[in-house]
């Protein structure tokens, strides 16, 4: 497994975590804009492999990607455990 497949199975479960708390608050546009949102970013880090033609080049460096992931896991564990 590389690490765009992590990254893109990360990003899909911030996704629907995130979706289904602003759902059960009733918040439903909020819900809609996390999963829309966080899923293209879930698809086109996952199939990173079949998406990108091979003369492309990277648009994101490895290592904003990581924030990228950090910052969701966070916003994710906020969201959970605070009120």
């Amino acid at each position: 497994m590389k690490r765009h497949h992590i990254a893109g199975i990360i990003s899909g479960i911030c996704a629907i975590g995130l979706a289904v708390r602003s759902a059960l608050s009733g918040n439903i546009v909020e819900a809609l804009i996390y999963f829309i949102g966080l899923s293209v970013i879930a698809v086109s880090s996952f199939f990173k492999d079949r998406l990108t033609p091979r003369w492309s080049h990277r648009i994101l460096p490895f290592w904003m990607g990581v924030i990228l992931v950090c910052l969701m896991l966070f916003e994710l564990v906020v969201f959970i455990f605070l009120p």
